[in-house]
């Protein structure tokens, strides 16, 4: 069961993460916010590998790295650096709790790219079977509560579905680096994160000119610690315990956390369908767990 207590974690961390960014907007611009949270998330695993991954490092873990290095670059700009900036400039036009939902595409493209695309994983019945039916209970949620709210800009959307395409890529990818440590793997790939991130805010942001209050600057750190590097090493581990698709269906957690937050805060209110969904996406992970007979097929 240790694999739906990382799922839940991960989807609870991340799910958390769309209220704060909501905060940040009200004094900071997307790509302030993007550059923010990933370089200070990259400084603080470094401290953290610096303090705790030295004394335990192999000797042919710098040759790992050095040989992949294209490869950890790639991942760490689709995973973080792109949908950073594109989730906090979708996030100007919609609710959080929205693009939470759209997010949570991401099982459907991961499971196209793992299982048929790139053929890293077998399309087993019940894990097809239960990202289809969290999927349901998405477009159950979102169909239902669109009646209640206000119209979907399709650029926003546009921009959080594309993020969502990105991270499932990353997602695949990740299962090609397990022999990199997890630690370092995630500060190498919050670095080059931060280095694709330069560019465009000394261009395009503020780096002059920031001004943060307590509530925003409270969110970075929030979006750097927890919602950034904590949840990345979690997030790693999930992905080489389980496997790609099913880490993916952590994107179905996500925006329940994100309404129960919206709702908790005041801001939304709760709907019935909003229970109706939760069960469909609960009862679609269960389907994911194998039954004792696959398991003793898998082990033979």
């Amino acid at each position: 069961m240790i694999k739906y207590v990382l799922l839940f974690l991960v989807g609870t961390l991340w799910g958390s993460q769309y209220i704060f960014i909501k905060t940040a907007l009200e004094d900071l611009d997307p790509l302030d916010i993007s550059f923010l949270r990933t370089v200070l998330a990259a400084a603080i695993m470094a401290l953290a590998c610096f303090i705790f991954h030295r004394r335990s490092s192999r000797p042919n873990t710098p040759s790992k790295h050095r040989s992949k290095w294209w490869l950890i670059a790639i991942i760490g700009i689709m995973e973080t650096g792109l949908p950073a900036l594109l989730i906090s400039y979708g996030q100007q036009e919609i609710d959080s709790s929205v693009a939470a939902i759209l997010l949570g595409t991401t099982p459907i493209f991961t499971v196209f790219f793992a299982c048929f695309l790139l053929k890293q994983e077998s399309p087993r019945v019940g894990l097809v079977l239960g990202v289809l039916t969290g999927f349901v209970g998405l477009v159950l949620l979102f169909g239902l509560r669109a009646q209640t709210e206000i119209a979907l800009d399709p650029i926003s959307g546009g921009l959080i579905l594309t993020a969502a395409v990105s991270f499932a890529i990353s997602i695949v990818l990740l299962n090609r680096v397990r022999d990199i440590k997890p630690l370092p793997l995630s500060r190498d790939l919050l670095i080059w994160a931060s280095v694709s991130l330069l560019p465009a805010w000394l261009i395009w942001g503020n780096p002059t000119s920031l001004t943060m209050t307590w509530s925003s600057g409270l969110s970075i750190i929030f979006l750097a610690t927890l919602g950034g590097g904590a949840v990345f090493l979690i997030y790693i581990q999930l992905i080489r315990i389980s496997g790609p698709t099913f880490a993916s269906l952590s994107n179905y957690l996500v925006p329940l956390v994100g309404i129960i937050l919206g709702i908790s805060a005041g801001n939304e209110q709760l709907h019935l369908s909003d229970i109706i969904a939760t069960v469909v996406i609960l009862a679609g992970l269960a389907m994911t767990q194998p039954s004792v007979r696959a398991d003793q097929d898998a082990s033979a």
